[in-house]
Formats: C-alpha cells, sequence, structure tokens
C-alpha cells in the first residue's frame, strides 16, 4: 500500500504541476517537477503570451498618424519653416542693403540726374545759415534731385561745404550734381587765385 500512495501522490503532483503550467502561461514561473523517485526539482518555464496580453504591432501608416507623432511632425516642420522663413528674411536684407549701397555709391561718384530730358527750371532759395542736409533737402523739395544724402556726400567728397552761395538759383532737374555744384558753389574765387 505504501507503493500505491507513493504513485498516487507523484500523479496529484504531476497533476499540480501540469494545473501550475496552464495558470502561469503568461509569465515566467518556477515550477516543481517530481520524477519517478520522488525527488522534486526546480525548473524555469518560460510562458507564452496570450493573444490577449500580446499588443498588435501598428502598421507604418499607423505610427505615422498616431497624435504623438503627428505633432512632432508639426513642430518640425514648423521649426523648418521658421528657420527658412528667418533665411530669407536675412538674404532679402542683405540683397536690399547692397542695392541701397551701390545706388548710394554710384550716384555719389556717377554722373547722375534725376530725369535727363527735363528742361523745366525752377528757382531754389538758399538761406545765408543753411546746412548742406538742409539744402539738399530744398532741392529734393524742388525735385532737382531724388537724395539729400547724396548731396551731402558729394558736397563732403569734392569739399565744397564752404563754398555754398546764399541766394536764388535756377535749377533743372536734369542737371547732374556736379553741374548743381558748379552754380550754387563760389568756385571761380578758387580758379583766379591760381
Amino acid at each position: 500500500m505504501s507503493e500505491n500512495n507513493k504513485q498516487k501522490k507523484v500523479n496529484n503532483k504531476n497533476q499540480n504541476t501540469d494545473s501550475l503550467k496552464n495558470t502561469n502561461q503568461n509569465s515566467d514561473t518556477k515550477v516543481k517537477k517530481a520524477n519517478a523517485n520522488g525527488k522534486v526539482e526546480k525548473s524555469e518555464v518560460k510562458a507564452k503570451a496570450s493573444s490577449k496580453g500580446k499588443k498588435k504591432k501598428k502598421s507604418s501608416i499607423e505610427q505615422v498618424l498616431a497624435p504623438n507623432n503627428i505633432r512632432k511632425g508639426l513642430k518640425h516642420s514648423a521649426g523648418f519653416t521658421g528657420s527658412l522663413l528667418i533665411n530669407v528674411l536675412i538674404v532679402f536684407c542683405i540683397i536690399k542693403v547692397f542695392s541701397y549701397a551701390f545706388n548710394f555709391t554710384y550716384s555719389v561718384f556717377g554722373d547722375v540726374c534725376k530725369s535727363p530730358g527735363d528742361t523745366n527750371y525752377v528757382v531754389v532759395e538758399i538761406p545765408a545759415d543753411a546746412t548742406i542736409l538742409e539744402i539738399g533737402q530744398a532741392l529734393v523739395d524742388g525735385e532737382i534731385i531724388e537724395d539729400k544724402y547724396v548731396f551731402f556726400a558729394k558736397v563732403k567728397v569734392k569739399g565744397y561745404g564752404d563754398r555754398i552761395k546764399p541766394g536764388k538759383f535756377g535749377l533743372s532737374a536734369s542737371m547732374n550734381y556736379d553741374e548743381i555744384l558748379e552754380i550754387i558753389c563760389d568756385l571761380d574765387s578758387d580758379e583766379e587765385e591760381e
């Protein structure tokens, strides 16, 4: 009878082991097994994931359209668009500054007039205590020149700042800066001294 009891105990242990295996399929567990001699052995059983616990892999479209990925994509594209806009503005500003500098320099050192074919003369009055910029503004107001700062630079480059005469002068928009300066400056006294 002792052998029958031993056999029943082994069978009960095997049944317990099988039921433990079934209940712990989703996790790694240690299971005690009894061999034919009645000794208990420890072994690790790898659990198989059930279909309920397993997450579905998302397709690449689902991954792209996930809310977090859309936010990241929008942030990335907004950053790219912002930096592109800043770069375009910087290039635009550089081009505008270069263009203005070129036109200003050409006007100072070139033979430039406002309206080459204009034959109308305008009387411009220059007061005795007027500065170069005030005289330039009077010429701009009379539509003889386009830019008072070009006039100022031209006077400074030529060195005519102290030679401008006060009075009324008939000037035309077809005159260049050198011709205007010859009329409004006292250049004859300098030529007579030489």
